[in-house]
């Protein structure tokens, strides 16, 4: 612990002193910089800032400044600062979109020598043309005064250029910068420009540089070993979250800064790389909420969780699908945002667990202190408040060193926990053996009768489904006995892998002698129906079951008392039931059912659970048959006897009116004597 706190100390030390930019402190005062009395030759660049020319709307070249006439009065502006903060002479503050010319003429000491110069630019809002002492040394995108003519690009460069005391005075060095930006919502020379001898500028650069790759490859391989401890364990989630999130920084330590992604892919989209450095900003804090969500879930709200990813998901929304022009609107409330919430984070959320003495809260607490002080200077750095580095990935550095200290002694802690619980697990086998011995007979038997149990309720449930099976077919066939008896008697036989059988009725008709009749068969011949379509209800074993109301099951099937036939051939069965169908002790029905094999006790115990169902079932279709019958015969009956009352009221109209032809006849007669 002391090693890493001791390295801690030095890392910290280390990236404190790190800085590019110049320990001067000469400013430039109405476009004139004086370095007659500095060594420029000296170990470090000359930040170029203070006050530049500055030409709104117009795109000067060296050769308009030597015809002083045209030209028209300078604006002297700070740089390095976006033109969007500038307020001319008109007292109106300048929009994003247009063009200008920066200039500045730096005064020294004249050179004896011809000497390698050059001027360290970094991101330019949005492309610009250099030029040194009238010669154009560099172009960056496409100078336009429109949109069209513009064309959007980011290049960190270190320029060369030379000056020969044999060719040319080399006591004044004129720089002139051309501007145009259609495309960002910031604008002109945002950030520093550095003026040195070239070689010190290549020499900080490729400090830089490798500095960057140290982190990135720091950043990577924690990264890694983040998520190969999440595929190990995929219940820690925080480890795929810090996974998540140094990929994240990798990204946006190569898309911001000296913007090393150029060097990879040097014709990448200007969009797309504003669109990768906006998000690797904007988008961490949500993946910061998960992380610390997953450590700290109880002194963490997961509305205030839920609400911090919705905003996250509307910003990265916002930054990956309209043009940077437009969210760029938005910037100021992107940045609130990330400090708010990164307040939050920090103080909210990793301080009051610091406080609470949650495990790992107080290291993690710090490291994200410094992270995010560090990513404050970034956020203030980007709008133009401070004139500083990007720190963010040194911070994020020592954040995840702290995490790795984290995770060391959570790991040296389970190890010593599983040391003295292996300890303790050696006593306890120890002692475990004998009561081992005796829990596995205890165990054996409640085995034993857990089986049992499990037989039982198989069975029970092989009973239940069949019953349903038999219910549901009843259900759907309450309208035709002898269709409801033909299914039944099939799925019954079906479901106890029997061979055939045969269903009998009682017949309802008013006969001397009672007989059963054959409703349905399943898997007899044309011989069997024929012989056996009726039945006295005293012949043989079914006579025996109807007259005495029980259940008979034959196990030895006498030879001639059934066949089974089949394409093949026919054999006899083994087993046989022969079930009564009786309501209230009254039989009026006979299900015979034959297998070739013998019947288990469970089928026979399924045949009694369906037995009631089903003859009530078919005698109440029955009955309603019967009534629907009575029903249609009387409806038949009224009906004549209506049409004969109709009959008797016509000839009763007929006589009485014969009658009344008669009475007259009569009085006719009469009258005639």
């Amino acid at each position: 612990m002391k090693i890493h706190s001791i390295v801690f100390v030095v890392v910290l030390v280390l990236l404190s002193t790190i800085n590019i930019q110049a320990k001067n402190h000469i400013k430039i005062e109405e476009g004139v910089l004086n370095l007659e009395m500095l060594d420029i030759t000296s170990d470090h660049s000359i930040k170029l800032e203070g006050e530049w020319e500055f030409y709104w709307n117009e795109l000067l070249e060296p050769k308009d400044f030597r015809n002083n006439k045209s030209l028209p009065e300078p604006e002297f502006v700070k740089v390095p600062k976006s033109w969007t903060g500038y307020k001319l002479n008109d007292g109106d503050k300048l929009p994003n979109k247009g063009f200008a010319t920066y200039r500045i003429n730096i005064k020294k000491k004249p050179d004896t020598l011809e000497t390698i110069y050059g001027l360290k630019i970094s991101t330019v809002f949005s492309n610009y043309k250099v030029w040194v002492n009238s010669k154009p040394i560099a172009t960056v995108g496409q100078i336009g005064t429109t949109e069209q003519e513009s064309k959007a690009e980011f290049k960190y460069k270190d320029i060369p250029f030379i000056l020969n005391p044999n060719e040319e005075s080399t006591d004044n060095i004129e720089i002139i910068i051309q501007v145009s930006n259609f495309s960002h919502q910031r604008a002109g020379l945002q950030k520093p420009v550095y003026f040195g001898s070239y070689s010190q500028l290549k020499t900080e650069s490729r400090k830089m540089d490798i500095l960057n790759l140290i982190i990135i490859g720091i950043i990577l391989v924690i990264g890694i070993n983040h998520l190969n401890m999440y595929l190990f364990r995929k219940k820690d989630v925080s480890n795929l979250y810090f996974s998540i999130l140094c990929l994240v920084m990798i990204l946006r330590n190569i898309t911001t800064g000296d913007r090393i992604i150029t060097f990879i892919f040097p014709n990448i989209n200007w969009e797309l790389l504003v669109k990768l450095d906006n998000f690797s900003g904007f988008g961490t804090i949500p993946l910061f909420a998960l992380f610390i969500y997953s450590l700290f879930k109880v002194d963490f709200p997961k509305v205030m969780r839920d609400i911090i990813l919705v905003i996250g998901v509307i910003v990265t929304l916002l930054v990956f699908a309209t043009p940077a022009n437009f969210y760029g609107k938005f910037r100021m409330l992107f940045e609130l945002y990330i400090l708010i919430f990164g307040l939050y984070l920090t103080f909210g959320v990793l301080l009051k667990s610091a406080i609470r003495r949650r495990p790992t809260a107080f290291f993690t607490f710090i490291g994200m202190f410094i992270l995010y002080s560090t990513a404050i200077n970034d956020v203030l750095s980007s709008m133009g408040l401070i004139q500083s580095a990007y720190v963010a990935p040194y911070g994020l550095v020592t954040f995840m060193f702290i995490q790795s200290i984290t995770i060391t002694v959570k790991s040296a802690k389970a190890i010593n926990e599983n040391e003295e619980l292996s300890t303790e697990l050696k006593v306890e086998k120890e002692t475990l053996e004998k009561r081992i011995e005796d829990r596995t007979v205890e165990l054996q038997k409640q085995h034993d009768e857990l089986i049992r149990h499990q037989e039982k309720e198989k069975q029970e449930g092989w009973v239940n489904s069949g019953v349903a099976i038999i219910n549901d077919i009843i259900a759907d066939n309450k309208e035709d006995f002898r269709a409801l008896g033909s299914k039944v008697l099939s799925q019954v036989i079906k479901y106890l892998d029997a061979t055939s059988g045969v269903l009998y009725m009682l017949t309802d008709e008013d006969v001397q002698e009672p007989y059963l009749e054959l409703i349905a068969d399943y898997g007899c011949s044309n011989e069997i129906r024929k012989e056996k379509a009726q039945i006295h209800i005293t012949t043989g074993n079914m006579g025996v079951a109807f007259t005495e109301n029980r259940m008979i099951v034959v196990d030895d099937v006498p030879e001639n008392y059934i066949k089974v036939e089949s394409g093949l051939g026919s054999a006899n069965p083994e087993g046989l039931i022969i079930l009564p169908l009786s309501i209230d002790e009254n039989v009026f029905g006979i299900l015979e059912i034959a297998s070739f094999k013998k019947f288990t006790q469970l089928q026979i115990e399924f045949v009694k659970r369906i037995a009631n169902n089903i003859a009530g079932n078919l005698n109440n279709i029955r009955m309603n048959e019967n009534s629907a019958a009575l029903i249609a015969k009387f409806q038949e009956q009224a009906q004549e006897m209506k049409e004969k009352e109709e009959e008797m009221r016509q000839n009763m109209e007929e006589m009485e009116t014969i009658r009344e032809q008669y009475e007259e006849l009569l009085k006719k007669n009469e009258k005639n004597k």
